[in-house]
C-alpha cells in the first residue's frame, strides 16, 4: 500500500470514531427550494442538518486560548457576498444614525448590486458614538433605510464624530457578542458594564469609555499581534474550514460556523482578534479538548429553535434557554453563519446521549 493510500485509509478509519446522530436518529433535512419556514418554533432544524456535516479538528492554543477548527466534509456552496469593510471601502454600504439619534437603532441601506453580509457583534464606528450589531444582516441589492438593531459601547460620547459609521475591522469580545445577540431589556447597561471592565482589565482608561480603545491601546497591540501571529494559520490547515470552537482557559467561550470556507476566512481576522483581545486578562494556560469543543457542537443540534424573518434576506433561527446561547442566520435551508455562547448554567447540564461526526484524523498535515 502506497504512502497516500494509507494515509487515505487512516482518515477513513478516523472518519468512523462516530459521536454520531443526535439521539440515534437522522434529523429531517429539508429539500432546497422548499417554503420557508413559518414564524414561531423551528418545524425543522437546519442547524442541527449543519451539525451533522461537521468534523473537528486538532486546537491550536496559545497564552489560555485554545482555538479548534471545524471542518464541513460535505461540499458547502460557495455565495458570493460582500462584507463590511469591503463594502465601506468601495461606497456600497451607508450606515447612519436615525434622524435625531436613538441609541438602540441605526440605519443601512446598500448602494450596490452584491449582496452584504454583515457579522453580529461588529462594531460600527464614528457618528454619534460607536455600536456593535446585535445581529446577523444579509442585506440584498438596493435595500434602503434598513432599522437594524445596536448596541452603545461608548457610554461617554453623543457628538458626531462623521456622518456615517465606518469600520475599524473590530468586533465585540465574546462577552459583548452573547449579550448583544441576547437582545434583552437590560442588555445596555450590561454591555457597558461588560466594557468597562474590559477595558479595566487590559490597563484602558478611556475617556469616553469607547471598546475601540482596548484594541488602540499602545500597550495592549504588541500582545494581540504575537496571538495573531501565532494563530493566523489555523483556518488554512484545511481547506474545508468553516468555523472555529473557541476556549479561554479551558472553558468553551463560542463557536463561529459559516456557510462555507469563504466567508469563514473572510470573517476570521477580527473573530481572532477579538478572541486575543479577551486572552490578555487570562492567567490560566489550561488548553481546550476537541472532545470538548465537539460535545459543545453536539449540544446545538439537540436544541429546539424559535424562527422569525430576518432583518432583510433570511430567517433568524435562535435559542436562549440556560443554558445556550444560539443565533443562527439562515437562507433557504442553508446556515449561513451561527454564533453560539455557553450561559450560565451550561458547566452543570448533562450531556444528552447523542452523536455526532468525527474527529478528523489530520494525518500529513
Amino acid at each position: 500500500m502506497t504512502t497516500k493510500h494509507a494515509q487515505n485509509a487512516k482518515r477513513t478509519a478516523g472518519r468512523t470514531i462516530l459521536l454520531g446522530l443526535v439521539c440515534g436518529c437522522c434529523f429531517l433535512v429539508f429539500a432546497r427550494g422548499s417554503s420557508p419556514l413559518p414564524e414561531g418554533r423551528a418545524a425543522g432544524n437546519p442547524v442541527s442538518s449543519l451539525i451533522k456535516a461537521l468534523e473537528v479538528g486538532r486546537p491550536v492554543a496559545f497564552r489560555g486560548l485554545t482555538i479548534v477548527p471545524v471542518y464541513r466534509f460535505d461540499r458547502a456552496k460557495s455565495r458570493d457576498f460582500a462584507f463590511l469593510d469591503e463594502a465601506v471601502k468601495n461606497g456600497w454600504i451607508e450606515i447612519t444614525e436615525i434622524e435625531g439619534g436613538r441609541v438602540p437603532q441605526v440605519k443601512i441601506s446598500n448602494l450596490s448590486t452584491r449582496t452584504i453580509f454583515l457579522l453580529g457583534g461588529e462594531i460600527l464606528t464614528g457618528a454619534k458614538q460607536d455600536r456593535i450589531l446585535a445581529s446577523d444582516v444579509l442585506l440584498r441589492p438596493g435595500t434602503r433605510n434598513l432599522v437594524a438593531p445596536v448596541y452603545c459601547v461608548e457610554h461617554g460620547r453623543w457628538t458626531a464624530a462623521s456622518p456615517a459609521f465606518s469600520s475599524k475591522g473590530n468586533l465585540g469580545t465574546f462577552e459583548l457578542r452573547a449579550k448583544a445577540q441576547e437582545k434583552s431589556g437590560g442588555a445596555q447597561s450590561e454591555i457597558w458594564d461588560s466594557v468597562a471592565a474590559q477595558n479595566a482589565k487590559v490597563g484602558v482608561v478611556s475617556p469616553t469609555g469607547a471598546y475601540q480603545d482596548a484594541y488602540e491601546h499602545e500597550g495592549n497591540k504588541a500582545q494581540i499581534e504575537e496571538i495573531e501571529k501565532k494563530m493566523a494559520a489555523v483556518p488554512r490547515l484545511m481547506t474545508d474550514t468553516i468555523g472555529v470552537v473557541i476556549g479561554l482557559s479551558g472553558r468553551v467561550i463560542a463557536a463561529d460556523l459559516f456557510a462555507d470556507p469563504e466567508m469563514f476566512r473572510a470573517q476570521w481576522p477580527k473573530i481572532l482578534r477579538s478572541s486575543a483581545l479577551s486572552a490578555l486578562a487570562e492567567r490560566s494556560e489550561t488548553g481546550l479538548s476537541r472532545e470538548t469543543a465537539a460535545g459543545f457542537l453536539k449540544a446545538l443540534a439537540g436544541r429546539s429553535f424559535q424562527v422569525k424573518k430576518a432583518l432583510d434576506l433570511g430567517q433568524e433561527h435562535s435559542c436562549l434557554d440556560g443554558a445556550i446561547n444560539v443565533q443562527a442566520l439562515v437562507l433557504g435551508q442553508d446556515v449561513i453563519h451561527l454564533a453560539a455562547f455557553p450561559q450560565a448554567k451550561a458547566a452543570a447540564e448533562k450531556e444528552p446521549e447523542s452523536r455526532l461526526r468525527v474527529i478528523r484524523d489530520e494525518i500529513g498535515l
